[in-house]
């Protein structure tokens, strides 16, 4: 696959209107943005864990010419993908996920085929390796509407294939993205949201997000653990918020707001912090959730 240099979105989504978040925001990004390569939620390293097989450099090598759909272009394309009949899942990596995202994918195919889940799994490439977490952040937008542009389009029929999105970190952002860009134009059947770098109100009525979910998917879950500490701390400090993939959603309002409404019918927290130890342990086999990932695939 081609790597292209990222897009330049540097938008913002909404106005500020002068909140106090957003200003803490902006000044956190002009101190910070050169210190935020070497901490927060990338994962460079992993942790103590006693399984071996954990953090986000540890992962199952892929076969060659492992399936793949190139969103870093502006013209979404697939590689090593035959027709495409009944099922579908597509894994979307995470911020410096680039170079590992067959990687990552096999990982998560192998997971799941330990669990009997034997249908196509692929893997989604966006340009999400810069060290300005900020401007990878931003790319999810575009990544995600070229996602949602791709599953539009005639290489899959939606009313008659059911499509799975697995998002990692930044990566369940992207899928959340994704979802927005389709609205009530087409649905996926399942979005499974895995240590999911994005705001705990993003979902909740007042949320970014809540539309998207309720009229882009079927059903979305978000797996989340208080032991992902790449989320509970490093996203509490790069975003001035506490993120998703740590508590699940927060509805309850923050400083602007005494209330974020509720989340969406079709929407549902699921708490993995027995089972998950790590920022990138939750797709993996053994140390991950992906047992109950498919036991939700099935009841949804």
């Amino acid at each position: 696959m081609t790597t292209h240099q990222p897009d330049e979105t540097g938008t913002e989504a909404g106005s500020n209107d002068g909140s106090t978040d957003m200003s803490r925001r902006r000044l956190l990004q002009a101190t910070a943005t050169t210190a935020v390569g070497g901490a927060g939620i990338a994962g460079a390293t992993g942790t103590a864990s006693a399984t071996g097989f954990t953090g986000c450099d540890d992962w199952l090598e892929a076969p060659a010419e492992y399936p793949e759909i190139d969103l870093t272009s502006s013209n979404p394309t697939a590689e090593n993908i035959d027709d495409i009949e009944g099922e579908l899942l597509i894994y979307v990596h995470g911020w410096l996920g680039l170079e590992t995202n067959t990687d990552q994918a096999y990982t998560l195919e192998t997971a799941l085929e330990d669990n009997e889940y034997d249908e196509p799994v692929v893997a989604a490439a966006w340009e999400a390796d810069t060290l300005n977490y900020w401007r990878a952040e931003d790319t999810t937008e575009t990544a995600g509407r070229r996602l949602a542009a791709w599953l539009r389009s005639d290489r899959v029929d939606l009313e008659e294939t059911t499509v799975r999105l697995v998002g990692h970190s930044l990566g369940g952002r992207v899928c959340l993205e994704a979802l927005a860009a389709l609205g009530d134009e087409a649905t996926v059947e399942h979005v499974a949201l895995v240590g999911t770098a994005a705001d705990d109100d993003s979902v909740c009525t007042d949320g970014e997000y809540a539309y998207g979910i309720a009229t882009g998917a079927e059903s979305v879950y978000n797996y989340h653990s208080e032991n992902d500490d790449k989320v509970c701390y490093g996203y509490d400090i790069q975003s001035l918020a506490s993120g998703l993939g740590c508590g699940g959603a927060d509805c309850d309002g923050g400083w602007v707001t005494d209330d974020s409404g509720s989340v969406p019918d079709n929407y549902t927290d699921v708490d993995v912090t027995d089972t998950v130890d790590d920022h990138c342990d939750y797709v993996k086999p053994d140390v991950g959730c992906v047992s109950r990932i498919v036991d939700d695939f099935e009841a949804a």
